[in-house]
């Protein structure tokens, strides 16, 4: 592709006015509702796919196939911009091939051809009413899966499910474990069997679902739901479009709800989500709040560093960083992140210790660490009880 970002001045002309027209586009999705598809491979051969017959030079192949790759491996052919492929990175280390999509065609000709698993589920993504401008694909293999997380990890995703199952029980108690212990992306995994997860109960980053594998209901559960605004959402009681509902007696319910299992059913004439849990039973909805708030506070902290040419280490610098750790939580209050009391006010406290309170080896290191928040996270009504009694003319008789 040519050059389109070299520097060329403009033409001048005799005039005492100069007007500067600036186009302003929208910007990318970067919400924290975005779906990673993780592809794992034969860990014998490369981590990459061949290339769809449909897509010329789009792709890697095993040695002796006859196929070249490219020289820069993260640059995007004109096929694959033109298609809809928005971003290709190989990590070097593990092999690791991550890409974003922009619809389901750019997955079919550039990766995943009809029928095989990833394309199955990015076409149930994007089948839902609210899903995401892209989708992510990352092929990974089992022995370097820690390794190709770590390095894909903080591109633009939040959410990630599994193009297949896994049949080994370690392997996916591996995986939990790393989305547990970064605590700030979710692990989306379907069963067919109600006890399929009773293992991984306690898992705070895990999100089980109970149906059939048949259907992507991992895939539709995030694409319908991950996307809405953090805070303005619960995720039980909706709706998924392609997914058959599950024909499931009380005690069925009962079942998979006490393993903290989400199922999909019809409720007086609708199809809906059973509950919206992780696997440690607390609510989706409170830990995708938590994870909004500490992105926003990292971002906006970050921004307040680097658009001031110094925050001095002083109290009026503490109080601009106070100031914006404050701000960030009446946003999350906004958003329905955080409670509101009986008179609307956000129920949060933040603090912001002096600079005298602060370690000598913190004041020489130009390090501050003395902020501090807590909140009380916001709820929402899943279930009524209603007490009626009725005034009859009946006389009984003793």
């Amino acid at each position: 592709m040519a050059d389109t970002k070299a520097v060329v001045a403009p033409f001048s002309r005799p005039s005492d006015v100069t007007v500067v027209m600036d186009v302003r586009h929208p910007q990318p999705v970067q919400g924290l509702g975005n779906m990673l598809i993780l592809n794992f491979v034969d860990s014998a051969s490369s981590a990459q796919p061949a290339p769809n017959a449909k897509a010329s030079g789009t792709g890697s192949q095993a040695s002796g196939a006859g196929i070249t790759a490219p020289a820069d491996p993260d640059k995007l052919t004109d096929d694959e911009v033109l298609d809809g492929v928005l971003k290709k990175k190989v990590d070097k280390t593990t092999g690791a091939l991550y890409r974003e999509y922009a619809s389901l065609d750019a997955v079919a000709k550039h990766g995943y051809a009809e029928g095989t698993e990833v394309y199955s589920k990015a076409s149930t993504y994007f089948a839902q009413d609210n899903h995401s401008d892209r989708v992510a694909v990352l092929d990974l293999s089992i022995d370097k899966m820690r390794d190709a997380l770590e390095a894909f990890w903080y591109f633009n995703w939040t959410f990630g499910i599994l193009a297949k199952p896994f049949t080994d029980k370690k392997d996916l108690t591996d995986l939990t474990n790393i989305f547990e212990a970064n605590k700030d992306h979710f692990l989306v995994i379907q069963t067919a069997e109600p006890t399929g997860f009773v293992d991984l109960i306690g898992q705070n980053y895990t999100i089980g679902l109970y149906h059939d594998l048949s259907e992507a209901m991992d895939s539709a559960f995030v694409g319908n739901i991950a996307m809405l605004p953090v805070g303005s959402t619960t995720w039980k009681l909706k709706t998924l479009n392609g997914i058959t509902p599950d024909v499931l007696t009380s005690t069925e319910i009962t079942s998979i709800n006490r393993v903290n299992l989400n199922g999909y059913t019809t409720v007086f004439g609708k199809d809906q989500t059973t509950e919206g849990k992780v696997l440690s039973g607390e609510y989706i909805d409170t830990l995708h709040g938590v994870v909004w708030v500490k992105t926003q506070m990292e971002s906006s902290l970050e921004k307040l560093l680097q658009d001031n040419d110094k925050i001095p280490y002083e109290q009026r610098g503490i109080n601009m960083v106070l100031a914006t750790g404050t701000q960030v939580l009446n946003q999350a209050s906004e958003r329905g992140i955080i409670l509101n009391d009986d008179n609307g006010k956000p129920d949060f406290s933040i603090t912001a210790s002096p600079r005298d309170q602060q370690s000598a080896q913190d004041l020489s290191a130009r390090h501050y660490g003395g902020l501090s928040f807590v909140y009380h996270a916001s709820s929402a009504i899943h279930t009524i009880l209603v007490h009626g009694a009725v005034n009859s003319d009946t006389i009984l008789s003793a």
